[in-house]
């Protein structure tokens, strides 16, 4: 345990990040959005400097272990060289995990995500499976340069997808076969590979999964603070409150974590959202609505980016308890639960003050403007960034 102590600051002070005060800046990397724009944000054009870590989203596991890409034509262009526009060759030192390590930045490989995590059940279910899963992960690291593995299973013993109560006990194996493959490539590089899960907010949920002892075994615990409310509730609300009088919240899941199952909040990340989630024909929060609006996005959803762009007609609210804006446009009877300046600073607020790890965001393209700022971000990195 004190030899991989040693390699975990090893690789900090290789990647030039610092130990002392630091809070965790965790960007995720959603690789089927890289075009988006006319691929305005790609390796070249991330804001490094405000982050301390990428998440890159997603690669996924096939039944027997395996892993392939969730969108191959973005691994291709993002984790390897980019190409002159004229002559075609390589250029070199310029993939995503090139560009970071020129600004101190870890680039972690997130595996699953929600869609694509009905195979894990069946890879965490046997040991040969789980040593085969383990060796493609080294797999992609060895590939690519990763600095380390976030596992996103959404979530294990989820019914929808695939769970059973066997993964209560086979996912602390899945993961602790995972630690002992990174440690051992950690032999041959001398550099240590932290290992994270993102996790759910939910306490029913997490009853899915042994918390306590996949803690023991994770370096850090990414908790998804969003997605609290949307479309298949009856009445609007919040997408990520940081308080609630009852139901779900950003402190709520922090005490989920850290009081109920013991958690150190040094081993927690809390989730702050880039984007919104919209109801259609309603006027007011905690109201009726009929679905979600197509007006910003196809999907019913809205990057901070759209409504930095298109929110002609909506009016800004604000909800002191929940600590949280929305917006409203009464004659479109469109309702808009989403992040800004002010309560991602709320919500850096509460990092600080109950010792928090830091914070996790999805997605880093979501504040990303067409002049290059990111205001969401630049809130987060202010006042969180403590070198």
């Amino acid at each position: 345990m004190k030899r991989m102590h040693a390699l975990h600051l090893t690789i900090l002070i290789i990647l030039g990040i610092s130990t002392a005060g630091a809070k965790d800046i965790i960007g995720y990397f959603p690789s089927w959005r890289f075009m988006e724009r006319d691929t305005l944000v790609t390796q070249a054009t991330i804001p490094y400097e405000k982050l301390t870590t990428i998440n890159y989203a997603f690669f996924y596991p096939t039944p027997e272990g395996e892993l392939l890409g969730l969108h191959p034509e973005a691994d291709v262009f993002l984790l390897n060289d980019l190409r002159d526009k004229k002559t075609g060759n390589q250029l070199p030192n310029t993939s995503l995990v090139d560009f970071a390590e020129k600004h101190g930045v870890k680039v972690m490989v997130s595996i699953g995500g929600w869609e694509d995590s009905g195979n894990f059940p069946e890879v965490a279910s046997t040991e040969a499976k789980r040593i085969k899963f383990a060796s493609s992960c080294i797999n992609l690291i060895r590939k690519y340069g990763f600095h380390g593995i976030d596992i996103d299973w959404e979530y294990p013993g989820l019914e929808a997808h695939n769970g059973s109560p066997a993964d209560y006990d086979n996912f602390t194996s899945l993961l602790s076969e995972l630690r002992d493959s990174l440690d051992a490539y950690s032999e041959e590089t001398d550099l240590y590979y932290p290992l994270s899960f993102a996790a759910p907010a939910s306490p029913v949920v997490a009853k899915g999964f042994d918390v306590r002892a996949i803690s023991e075994i994770l370096d850090y615990i990414n908790i998804m603070t969003y997605d609290f409310h949307g479309v298949w509730d009856s009445k609007s609300n919040h997408n990520s409150p940081l308080f609630a009088k009852s139901g779900g919240s950003v402190d709520q899941a922090f005490r989920l974590y850290h009081e109920d199952y013991g958690v150190p909040a040094e081993k927690l990340n809390l989730g702050a959202p880039f984007y919104g989630r919209t109801f259609d024909q309603c006027r007011k929060i905690y109201g009726k609505h009929s679905g979600a609006s197509t007006f910003f996005h196809p999907e019913g959803f809205a990057d901070y980016q759209m409504l930095d762009n298109n929110g002609a007609g909506f009016k800004r609210k604000w909800d002191d308890k929940a600590k949280a804006p929305y917006l409203v446009n009464r004659k479109k009877k469109i309702l808009v639960s989403y992040d800004d300046e002010e309560s991602v600073g709320y919500k850096a607020d509460y990092i600080l003050d109950n010792n928090v790890r830091g914070v996790i965001i999805w997605t880093i393209v979501g504040d990303y403007l067409e002049n290059g700022d990111s205001p969401l971000l630049e809130v987060l990195h202010n006042k969180l960034d403590q070198k």
